[in-house]
Parts: C-alpha cells; structure tokens; sequence
C-alpha cells in the first residue's frame, strides 16, 4: 500500500508541474497575441513612412500658437517642407490672418517664410508663436 501511495504522489507532483506549464503557456497566449499586433502595427508603420517620405526626411509635429491666444493648433509638416506650405495650411484653418502681415518666431529666431522647416532649426514638437505687425 504504501508503495502504491508513494508512485500516486509522484504522478500527483508532476501532474502539478505540468499543470504549472500549462497554466504559464495559456498565460502566454494573450502576451503573444498582443506582442505580434503590435509588431504587425510597427511593420504597417515604417510601411507607411517608407510609401510617404523619402530618405532624409523627417515628420514633425509643429505647434502654432498666437499672441493673442486666437491660434492654438498642430500641423503635421515634413523637415523639407517650405515653411510657406506649412503657413499657407494653417492659413486654412485660420482664414482671418491671411490678410494680416504675420510673423512667426521659434526658440527666439524669426522664421523666413522661403526656407524649409529643417533650415528655420524648427525640430519635432517645437512651439511657433504667431505674432501680427499692426499697420
């Protein structure tokens, strides 16, 4: 009898051990499920970039805000972008300061309208100050 409990606790205590596998394998399930969106997400990503920008560039997220508090909006805009571009899209939003003789400053330097964003040193995330010249 004794024999024949000892063989039924060992068969118990791998039952248990392999019941732990079990139960670590079918936790992992989600883990995985999870991790292989989100590297199918990151492929679609870079796809993405690669189909809409060409070696060197660069998407940035450029804040515009006014002096008077009227303008408060992001433009998505690439480093070789013309800054003109990006003024004439925020122009869009913004109609009123079309019309208006404007002026745009970033990290204290004065932006010129005919050079690309790369060359205005406008980085990622980076806040414009919209200011307007009264005539």
């Amino acid at each position: 009898m004794e024999n024949i409990i000892k063989e039924k606790d060992k068969l118990i205590i791998q039952e248990k051990i392999k019941n732990d596998n079990n139960m670590k394998e079918l936790g992992n399930i989600p883990n995985n499920i999870e991790n292989n969106r989100i590297k199918e997400l990151e492929e679609e990503i870079n796809l993405f970039k690669s189909y809409c920008l060409s070696p060197g560039e660069k998407l940035y997220s450029i804040k515009f805000i006014s002096i008077d508090q009227k303008i408060n909006y992001i433009i998505p805009a690439k480093n070789t972008d013309n800054f003109s571009k990006v003024e004439s899209l925020l122009y869009e939003k913004y109609p009123s300061y079309k019309d208006t003789e404007n002026y745009f400053i970033v990290n204290g330097n004065k932006i010129n309208r005919h050079r690309t964003v790369a060359e205005n040193k406008i980085k990622n995330n980076d806040i414009l100050t919209l200011g307007v010249i009264d005539e």
